[in-house]
């Protein structure tokens, strides 16, 4: 089990965005280890315990970026947003984070398949691992908090704890929904909400795009619009029909889309830092990485997740 969250770890770091986002230093042990090896450790702890399917493990990963992005790096908490929090960032980074955790764990079962969960004679190293990164994230959220490296990071607002406390109820209320989830019998239908994040997700990258392109080209304001509304209805008209759709009823072992979009970012990212560097050094990297990356791969994954179940 330490060794299959170990593969979905690195390939998580590497479909994440981090690299893209921080360049090479994100290839970090300590990097890899909290949240990606962590993360993929909680989830093989319930899956030796459950019947774990995408949904349980979109949800999952979604509640790690909510608590690794929202209160321990604090990347979504900016003092120049209301209250302090990147709100429209915070969701990208629920589905961002869901969708890491699902292409990885789908990507793995495709190169090291297995027929059933091996069961877990000794959980010793599982908690270990556990525990120290427990406690190897709490003293470093400990120290910043402390010597204030936070709001020198981060220019925080004064309301920085309520953002700790509204990201740690998200973090729960996503946790109690996978394990949920994982009790009640399988539906043949994704909820809504599923359906609502992964529209809105597509949108904003998009809207993003079309919205600099026209600034870029000093096309006017009226154009701007015409050209977000537009892109707007494609989005709600594509998404209409997934709301209640009925899944595949064969799981899907080898999903193309969903492959394809973890080997398109992984790959194009790597790319992009050759060429260009890390986002925060070359703002090409960054429009960049947001058209032709994680556009595309988005769609790709959401296409994949909404019309069939993903073994994992």
């Amino acid at each position: 089990m330490l060794t299959r969250a170990a593969g979905a770890a690195v390939f998580a770091l590497l479909i994440g965005g981090d690299v893209a986002r921080l360049g090479w230093g994100a290839i970090g042990l300590w990097h890899l280890y909290f949240p990606f090896f962590w993360l993929f450790i909680l989830l093989e702890a319930i899956r030796s315990e459950r019947d774990v399917g995408d949904e349980e493990v979109f949800l999952t990963g979604a509640a790690m970026a909510m608590f690794y992005g929202g209160i321990y790096a604090k990347d979504l908490q900016h003092g120049f947003f209301p209250f302090g929090i990147d709100w429209l960032g915070s969701i990208e980074a629920c589905f961002d984070g869901g969708m890491t955790a699902v292409v990885s764990l789908h990507a793995l079962r495709v190169l090291r398949p297995e027929s059933k969960v091996p069961a877990l004679t000794d959980r010793r190293p599982l908690f270990l691992a556990l525990a120290l990164g427990a406690i190897g994230a709490a003293c470093v959220y400990a120290v910043k908090t402390v010597f204030n490296f936070y709001n020198a990071e981060r220019l925080l607002s004064p309301s920085w704890l309520l953002g700790d406390v509204l990201f740690g109820a998200a973090t729960w209320a996503l946790l109690r929904m996978a394990l949920t989830r994982s009790r009640a019998k399988e539906s043949s239908f994704r909820d809504r909400r599923f359906s609502l994040l992964a529209a809105f997700a597509v949108w904003l990258p998009g809207a993003r795009v079309g919205a600099r392109l026209c600034v870029g080209l000093d096309l006017p304001d009226a154009v701007m619009y015409f050209v977000v509304v537009v892109w707007t209805a494609v989005i709600v008209r594509l998404f209409w029909d997934s709301v209640g759709m009925r899944l595949e009823e064969e799981t899907a072992t080898r999903s193309r889309p969903a492959l394809a979009a973890a080997l398109w970012r992984a790959g194009a990212a790597v790319c992009l830092l050759m060429l260009w560097g890390s986002a925060r050094e070359d703002a090409r990297m960054a429009g960049a990485f947001s058209a032709f990356v994680d556009l595309p791969s988005r769609a790709l994954f959401s296409w994949a997740f909404l019309t069939a179940r993903l073994k994992i």
